[in-house]
């Protein structure tokens, strides 16, 4: 071999070793590579199963809050109505501000999980604007007179009357800033005003206070989860301090922002800008005439339906919440049967029929969904609306209660409010009572007959004024007259000598 083959030998042979050494390396990158995959699948596996898990939890405990908010607030709403004394409807109205703020913040809990998993969800709809403007108005005047803080609620007169957006974000967005303004303000006032840019279709809600202000190098740490400003200075303030950075979210959800001027010491203005489409341009109007007439007709109690021939079964494992609801509903008049587990729900569905079936979820033996399979398929019910009653309150659960056949959702604690206005939806009208039904009913009432003997006919008269149109009055001169009476007649009452004077 010549020295030249020589050479190309050697060279050959180098050239192998390195072609079998990069084989090898190629071979331990691909392996590299596997494993890295695997890895990430398994990292991913594990934050897919954290994220149920959490998400599992956040249902669980939900559902195990609230079901005794439901009896707490449904009892407590009984009370107020039901009450005379002035001491007893003051301690239940301040049960009821504790338990607003208790539901508060275990909502902002669950809507900071929801917006960080990526699962909180906007969904639009038509809403009448000066309800809305009327309820937050409703839930935030009272907490700021009661401190003391002057109280100023100005709504442009030409916003327009139906808007389309989701109306309970807007609802929690006014509601987090406003009672956030209270919350910071020991003197002077907060001013809330509410404007309408037609050619944007953008909501503007801009809430100034004479609160305590925001110095300049704490604005970035503003809207921090679980965090409040100069804590130490702050400490007796109630709060998770979630409020404003949910309230950053979903502005920004909903394709807005949020703008934040502050003088330290001076106060703040917070002005949430939210586009909202047009739906009925008709102004609002005077929205303090609007506001004044609400109030006056919020004074007392009234049910937003009467339906003495309507009936619906009750469906729920928890004695004390089938009597939340029976007593929420007492004054629609409306036939109530409830039932206490699914297959007692199904006897009663054998045995007659319902216009509207709530439904708990959550029961022992056969759930709500489990029940609701053998209405359907067992034809119990086809025409008659099922509104899934749970407290179940994760993203999401009105899609899924939906899906497997509900009819509805309604969530608890159950507010009264929510549950006439459901039941308004799927009770047919024709049951229904109308105003001049009732006014009709209400004037044509049998009314208690007070027997009044007197022989003075001034008396007579007075006595007839004091008693007013409440009763119906028999006035007499003397015995005699009133013994003839009596034999033919029943009486509530006997005034004698005029009773008292």
């Amino acid at each position: 071999m010549s020295p030249r083959e020589e050479i190309l030998e050697k060279e050959n042979r180098i050239l192998k070793r390195e072609y079998k050494r990069l084989e090898q390396d190629l071979q331990m990158l691909s392996n590299l590579n596997d494993y890295a995959s695997r890895l990430r699948n398994f990292n991913e596996e594990r934050v897919v199963a954290a994220n149920r898990a959490k998400s599992n939890f956040l249902a669980n405990m939900s559902h195990e809050i609230r079901t005794p908010m439901n009896a707490i607030i449904g009892m407590d709403e009984m009370i107020i109505r039901e009450t005379q004394d002035p001491k007893i409807s003051k301690y239940a109205l301040d049960i009821k501000s504790a338990s607003k703020t208790l539901l508060s913040i275990i909502n902002d809990i669950l809507d900071l999980s929801r917006i960080e998993s990526g699962r909180m969800e906007i969904i639009p709809v038509e809403y009448d604007s000066a309800s809305v403007f009327n309820d937050i108005a409703n839930m935030t005047r009272k907490k700021a007179i009661d401190k003391g803080l002057d109280y100023y609620l100005d709504v442009a007169k030409d916003i327009p009357a139906r808007l389309y957006g989701d109306e309970i974000r807007i609802r929690q967005i006014m509601l987090n800033i406003i009672n956030n303004a209270v919350k910071y303000t020991e003197e002077g006032g907060i001013r809330i005003s509410v404007t309408y840019d037609h050619d944007m279709e953008t909501l503007f809600v801009a809430v100034s206070d004479t609160g305590i202000g925001i110095k300049p190098g704490d604005l970035d740490r503003l809207f921090n989860s679980f965090q409040r400003l100069e804590e130490t200075r702050n400490r007796n303030i109630e709060g998770t301090g979630l409020g404003l950075n949910i309230t950053k979210q979903l502005t920004e959800m909903m394709g807005g922002h949020m703008i934040v001027e502050s003088e330290y010491g001076k106060g703040s203005t917070f002005t949430a800008v939210i586009p909202q489409k047009t739906i009925d341009g008709s102004p609002i109007g005077d929205f303090n005439a609007y506001l004044k007439k609400a109030m006056a007709q919020a004074e007392e109690y009234r049910p937003i339906l009467v339906a003495p021939e309507a009936k619906i079964l009750i469906v729920d494992d928890n004695e004390m919440n089938l009597d939340v609801i029976a007593g929420l509903l007492n004054s629609t008049r409306i036939k109530l049967t409830t039932a206490g587990s699914g297959a007692e729900c199904i006897r009663c569905l054998k045995e007659g029929s319902y216009d509207v079936i709530l439904l708990d979820q959550m029961m022992p033996g056969m759930s709500g969904k489990e029940t609701l399979n053998v209405i359907r398929g067992e034809r119990l019910a086809d025409n008659t609306p099922v509104i899934a009653l749970t407290a179940d309150a994760i993203v999401g659960a009105r899609d899924n209660y939906l899906r497997d056949g509900f009819t509805d959702y309604l969530s608890k604690p159950v507010m009264y409010e929510d549950l006439e206005r459901i039941l308004l939806k799927y009770i047919d009208a024709s049951l229904l009572m109308t105003e001049e039904m009732l006014k009709y009913e209400e004037e044509n009432k049998p009314r208690p007959i007070v027997l009044v003997v007197n022989d003075s006919p001034e008396r007579l008269n007075e006595i007839k004024e004091m008693l007013g149109t409440g009763f119906k009055g028999v006035y007499v001169r003397d015995e005699e007259q009133a013994q003839k009476y009596l034999e033919g007649h029943e009486v509530e009452f006997v005034i004698r000598d005029g009773g008292p004077r």
